[in-house]
């Protein structure tokens, strides 16, 4: 350890001057399996009066400002700088919390560190406005590798440990440190420091990870301005976590592997460096709220649906549109008032009725503008807070446009338009329909497609009222009419276009789930009842059921196949459709109720197979049924649509 603390005191003394303004310069000696955490922090500060904060379990050793003691105040520090601005020097340390699945304010342990931005391991003060800049230098026992946001400026290795020098000169965020017993693989690209941090069992996912990171930041810098940071770093987490933080990813051990990883999450978290962390996520303006989820959600995952072609983009838009439908009306909200995901209700507003919010625009202004939009909004915007005006103005200048009444109608609405086809018959050689939509009114673009004789027209309808009367001439003789059949606008679905998801129960706060089991299966299917509900739960036992309580909301059951059965059975619910009978361990299946309303089911085999789908299960809202191999989906799928309003035959 002689030789690495030695070697780590010559890069010290390497360190540059302080930045102008707020900047750290931190020492930090981390041991993660003792889940220990010791710092210095030579703080610059501004003149003026700050109040700095800990995290609780860290004890400050000493604080001196300019050379003079500073009195501490269990984890406050009040400290006012004289004018020119002053040095705080800090020394604390203390015990992590444990590293557990719920950590989401940080910990340690013996597969890690995990100490995020904002959560308090450094002096943070409050109310500050620009994120600081700052020098981060870190020591850890083998066979721990740390990894923080920022550049990296140096490393050194050896038997007794890893020594490593982050720093980030520019307003971006606090620093955030990791730390794990990674194999680490690195590739140059085009001057970016690519790597990957991975348990040795996943070393060969490295090479295409490092493939895909490469492509993906060509095409984004391509499209919207030159990478923003100096790499990108992919990191193996103990935790069911996917997140992104500048200049890196910190993902799921379990689920590195498969598949969705890497065709989608990875391109988001990508993009996320210039959408969120190049530009800041910011307050100002008429419209606040974060715009970054959704136009992340749709430069990144919709894009790579798009790629894929017209179906899988037509199929991810009414994916949007079907997780909308599910969303009752009173946890619906204004995207003005998203700031983050807390649970799938948010995530409806943010991340899809966003992402349609820029399909939509884009459709509105055309491709040519709106990318030109969006490198304007880069190139102004860059490490600066930017909010949904910033967007607007970028988008006006690229089109000549007014799109004021555009944004102010999507971002500050709670609520979607109704489509109604209140006829429409044909009128020569062309058709004659009147669109109507539920008010109050929005100014809409409405996709219709006409098939003719000779093929498939489509056309655009403008529909600013409540209703409207249009002749739509065609080169042929009409034979059906279809009403925005590949749902390109955000709208409530018709009747028809939406079959049953288990969202529409999970989602819905009024819904009750009865469990139909004794014993260890019925507290496994209480624990998956929990699970489920995204928010409160309603749990009754199978006996008090008796199919008259609140009959307008949904219900869920779950426990043993047989019990199941009879208690659907004995409450004339629908039973289990015969192409799930005697498949797999677990039967997880939706439908209506006589009334109507989504009803729920899920059947196993035993205690285990039910305790098998507590972490698997609610991450498949979107599916109509499912099959289950003990906790692997073997086969699932959504219901098939029913006979759409919107669409008329004229043969």
């Amino acid at each position: 350890m002689r030789t690495l603390l030695l070697a780590l005191c010559g890069i010290l003394a390497a360190a540059p001057g302080w930045a102008a303004g707020l900047h750290h310069d931190l020492t930090v000696a981390l041991d993660p399996a003792a889940r220990r955490l010791e710092v210095e922090d030579r703080l610059r500060l501004p003149a003026g009066t700050h109040r700095l904060r800990l995290a609780p379990g860290l004890a400050v050793a000493e604080a001196l400002l300019d050379g003079k003691p500073v009195a501490v105040r269990g984890n406050a520090l009040p400290v006012t700088v004289p004018e020119g601005g002053g040095e705080l020097r800090l020394r604390y340390a203390g015990t992590l919390p444990p590293l557990t699945p719920e950590s989401r304010g940080g910990g340690g342990g013996a597969e890690g560190a995990y100490l995020p931005a904002g959560t308090g391991w450094i002096p943070t003060p409050e109310n500050t406005e620009t994120p600081p800049s700052w020098r981060l230098s870190v020591r850890v026992p083998a066979p721990f590798v740390a990894v923080a946001t920022g550049r990296l400026v140096e490393e050194i290795r050896d038997g007794a440990g890893y020594a490593v020098i982050f720093a980030e000169d520019r307003s971006v965020e606090e620093p955030s440190l990791f730390a794990g017993p990674w194999q680490v693989t690195e590739r140059m690209h085009n001057g970016l420091r690519l790597r990957t941090h991975l348990h040795p069992e996943q070393a060969a996912l490295a090479e295409d990870y490092l493939d895909l990171s490469a492509r993906t930041i060509d095409a984004q810098a391509a499209r919207i301005g030159a990478y923003p940071f100096a790499g990108f770093a992919i990191l193996s987490a103990p935790l069911p976590v996917g997140l992104g933080f500048p200049g890196l990813t910190y993902i799921g051990r379990p689920v590195m592997p498969l598949p969705f990883i890497r065709a989608q999450s990875l391109p988001h978290e990508i993009l996320h460096n210039w959408w969120g962390n190049g530009v800041r996520v910011g307050e100002g303006g008429n419209w606040p709220g974060n715009w970054s989820e959704g136009l992340t959600t749709f430069m990144a995952d919709y894009a790579a649906a798009e790629a894929r072609g017209e179906d899988a983009a037509r199929g991810m838009r009414l994916d949007w549109l079907r997780d909308y439908a599910a969303l009752p009306a009173e946890r619906d909200s204004a995207l003005t008032d998203f700031r983050a995901k807390v649970h799938d209700a948010a995530q409806i507003v943010g991340y899809g009725k966003a992402a349609m919010l820029f399909h939509m625009l884009r459709a509105e202004i055309g491709t040519e503008a709106f990318d030109t939009g969006i490198r304007r909004f880069w190139e102004e915007k860059r490490f600066q807070d930017a909010g949904w005006d910033d967007l607007r103005r970028a988008f006006e200048a690229a089109s000549g446009r007014d799109l004021g009444p555009f944004f102010e109608q999507w971002l500050t609405r709670v609520g979607a338009p109704a489509l109604e086809l209140a006829g429409a018959k044909v009128d020569g050689e062309g058709v004659a329909l009147t669109l109507r939509q539920s008010g109050p009114a929005y100014g809409l673009a409405v996709p219709v497609e006409v098939q003719t004789a000779a093929g498939t027209e489509r056309h655009t309808l403008r529909l600013d009222g409540r209703e409207a009367t249009v002749t739509i001439r065609t080169a042929a003789t009409p034979r059906a009419l279809a009403v925005d059949p590949g749902f390109g606008l955000f709208r409530r679905l018709a009747p028809g276009e939406a079959p049953p998801t288990l969202r529409d129960v999970t989602l819905d706060h009024a819904a009750t789930m009865i469990v139909a089991a004794d014993g260890p299966a019925a507290e496994a299917a209480r624990a998956l009842a929990e699970r489920l509900a995204d928010g409160k739960t309603r749990i009754a036992a199978a006996d008090s059921a008796d199919g008259r309580a609140n009959p307008a909301a949904p219900l869920a059951v779950i426990g043993m196949a047989g019990e199941v059965d009879r208690l659907l059975a004995r409450l004339g619910l629908p039973p289990m459709p015969d192409s799930l009978k005697g498949r797999g361990t677990a039967r997880v299946w939706t439908a209506r109720t006589p009334q109507g309303r989504p009803l729920l089911a899920v059947a196993a085999d035993d205690a285990a197979a039910l305790q098998a789908l507590l972490r698997p299960l609610p991450h498949y809202g979107r599916q109509s049924w499912l099959v289950f191999e003990g906790a692997r989906a073997v086969d699932r799928g959504v219901w098939p649509a029913g006979d759409s309003p919107l669409r008329v035959s004229f043969e």
